[in-house]
């Protein structure tokens, strides 16, 4: 069924009037109504995830579940698909559903770990309390141990980066590594505990994490997100040779964000090696102020880009800092400044690598509104101008759901 799934989605985003979707929807409807098999439901649950229909897909899994109740790992991995794109309120539905519905561990865990993940996204510094409050009576119930890993590496994640303790975030973490964690848990682990190291600018014992976890995993995709980081890291540390050396090697990593991300510093280092010394400096302060981005302090780092914006007009550093002022005022869930940024770069900087960042961003962010017209021409621009773009695929289902193809 999977090969014939991707063969499906191949010609569902090749069909630009949705004719060959609709159809299929109409087909796996019928075989629904025609038999008891419960394989058309979640075809057409999977039907509904390719066209991003999350609470759709969420009737089909549910009709599922109450023929065969033991089926709820699918509605978790939709929870999951649902917060990714940002659909947190279909996803909050869910994650209550399992809760309710499930005596097992794992899940109840899983879920209540991705409700405290939202949460925090949308938390004010005023309600840390409450929520680290929360955390340790979730703790208190489902006890330390590995089954509560993933609990406690948020619970760590969240102290150290928004608390801005990350001493008690260290000594969690340090207490997880005792634990009998497998593997992939053991990286994850290291890989948390690296991060609040380097948020505690402790560079050297973060990269000896990295490292750690980089020669572990024989390029794997974990091992290639610590290649990334220490990259990072030197980048941080404004060792910017050091940092580009790493990045070549990443460029053709396998997983498609980490290949990108490496390429995106690599360009903008590139870039600022090939200008004269005075952007050299620029660079060194855009570090920095990234830095404080990573560190979560973000009034700090909105300031130290905004003081780069001036004295950079016109350089090959403006739209990187447009960027990166759009992306923190987004996170702030500030959309009108946000978009203004990124209409700077659209209108000013056509030529630039961070264009089709700026319309997909900017699509995202109309939609949400919502402001139909401005966001279908703005995922309209990603399709017809950046075809080798990553955000090409989704441009093309997020300006088709907006289009209105009502059937799907």
């Amino acid at each position: 069924a999977l090969m014939i799934q991707n063969q499906l989605a191949r010609f569902m985003q090749e069909d630009a009037n949705d004719v060959f979707a609709s159809e299929l929807r109409k087909a796996l409807l019928i075989r629904i109504q025609k038999g008891q098999d419960l394989f058309w439901n979640d075809f057409l649950s999977w039907f509904y995830v390719q066209q991003k229909e999350y609470s759709k897909a969420f009737v089909q899994q549910k009709a599922i579940y109450k023929r065969a109740p033991d089926s709820f790992s699918n509605i978790v991995n939709l929870a999951q698909l649902a917060m990714d794109d940002n659909d947190e309120e279909v996803a909050v539905e869910m994650l209550g559903f399992i809760i309710e519905n499930t005596k097992d561990l794992d899940l109840q865990i899983a879920s209540n770990t991705y409700l405290m993940e939202m949460k925090i996204k949308k938390s004010a510094p005023t309600e840390y309390e409450k929520i680290d409050a929360e955390f340790d009576e979730l703790i208190k119930r489902f006890g330390v141990t590995p089954y509560s890993f993933p609990l406690l590496k948020l619970k760590a994640h969240f102290v150290s980066f928004n608390k801005n303790n990350p001493e008690e975030g260290k000594a969690i973490l340090k207490n997880m590594l005792l634990m009998p964690l497998n593997q992939e848990q053991m990286a994850e682990t290291k890989m948390e505990l690296a991060d609040v190291f380097l948020f505690d600018e402790k560079f050297n014992q973060a990269l000896l994490y990295y490292s750690q976890i980089e020669s572990d995993s024989n390029n794997n995709p974990i091992g290639q997100e610590a290649s990334l980081k220490i990259a990072k890291t030197s980048y941080y540390k404004a060792d910017f040779d050091w940092a580009e050396h790493q990045l070549k090697i990443l460029k053709s990593a396998t997983t498609q964000l980490i290949a990108n991300d490496a390429m995106d510093l690599f360009l903008l280092l590139n870039d600022a090696k090939s200008e004269e010394d005075s952007l050299k400096v620029a660079l060194t302060k855009f570090s920095k102020a990234d830095f404080l981005h990573f560190q979560n302090k973000n009034d700090q780092a909105l300031a130290a880009f905004q003081s780069i914006l001036t004295e950079q007009k016109g350089t090959q550093l403006e739209p990187a800092t447009l960027l990166k002022i759009a992306k923190i005022y987004e996170k702030a869930n500030n959309s009108d400044q946000a978009l203004t940024y990124y209409n700077l770069i659209i209108t000013n900087h056509k030529e630039s690598i961070y264009m089709d960042e700026a319309c997909f961003f900017a699509g995202e962010l109309y939609a949400k509104k919502p402001d139909i017209e401005l966001a279908k021409a703005s995922f309209e621009q990603v399709i017809i101008n950046h075809q080798d773009s990553i955000y090409y695929v989704e441009a093309q289902k997020k300006y088709r759901k907006l289009r209105g193809d009502k059937d799907l």
